[in-house]
């Protein structure tokens, strides 16, 4: 992509945020700024491309740069683990389809999955309750992370003004990468942790005290995902589920910070 492209394409993102603000706001002052900043943006796009129709082009980058058309779906339905995750949009931009799919296993995962490793299903020995413990940890911050992200495509929506844009742009992509490091490191560790008790279960270790009781819920539990398993079958499960996740997240490029 040249200079001009990539220009075009920071103003044309500018624009619709600036026009779901005139279509939103009660303000009267604020609309005006509003139409002003849309009027100079708009301006600058067709200097850039003074042969162009200017409605055309700002609809054809918008279809190209900001539509998200792959939920990712196609790409979960070939996987064992992953092809029942629901792809969700937290982001209408394209470069954060990758983030959709993440948020997406992470809510399932959360959800439907990550609550078998909890004491009352899965009993362990006193040092892996403790590891299990710091897992829970970084889960929530995997969590905070994509609220932080989120709160900042909301702002995007509601600035008023095309540097306020543009920093809240920069700040997206910039959260957008944490998240994804930190949800993959997390992973990691869970896959490490599974491996390790599931292990040791298949040579009649102590990690996992209760390795073939039968998994129950309660009748008001919304998700009974490995109702009648063995607590050994739900960790095999749990261990596939996470090493697909880690061949789908890849990790973001540090030098790009």
């Amino acid at each position: 992509m040249d200079e001009r492209e990539e220009k075009a394409k920071q103003i044309v993102r500018s624009i619709r945020a600036l026009e779901g603000v005139l279509k939103t706001s009660p303000d009267a002052k604020q609309r005006e700024r509003v139409k002003k900043d849309l009027k100079s943006l708009r301006d600058k796009l067709q200097e850039l491309y003074p042969d162009v129709e200017l409605d055309e082009l700002i609809e054809a980058i918008l279809t190209d740069d900001l539509i998200v058309t792959p939920t990712g779906k196609s790409e979960l339905e070939t996987l064992e683990y992953l092809k029942n995750v629901e792809i969700e949009k937290i982001s209408n931009f394209k470069d954060d389809n990758e983030i959709n799919i993440a948020a997406s296993i992470l809510k399932h995962f959360s959800e439907k999955i990550w609550g078998v490793i909890a004491d009352q299903y899965t009993k362990l020995d006193y040092s892996n309750s403790l590891e299990r413990d710091s897992l829970y940890r970084k889960l929530d911050e995997c969590q905070r992370a994509l609220k932080i992200f989120q709160q900042t495509v909301d702002d995007i929506e509601k600035a008023n003004t095309s540097a306020h844009i543009s920093q809240l742009n920069l700040m997206r992509m910039r959260q957008g990468r944490l998240f994804l490091m930190d949800l993959f490191s997390f992973f990691k560790d869970v896959n490490d942790f599974v491996t390790k008790i599931l292990a040791d279960t298949e040579f009649g270790g102590t990690m996992v005290l209760n390795a073939d009781d039968k998994i129950t819920y309660a009748r008001y539990d919304m998700y009974k995902t490995f109702e009648g398993l063995t607590v050994k079958e739900a960790l095999r499960y749990l261990k596939g589920f996470v090493q697909e996740v880690l061949q789908i997240i890849k990790v973001p490029d540090k030098t790009k910070f």
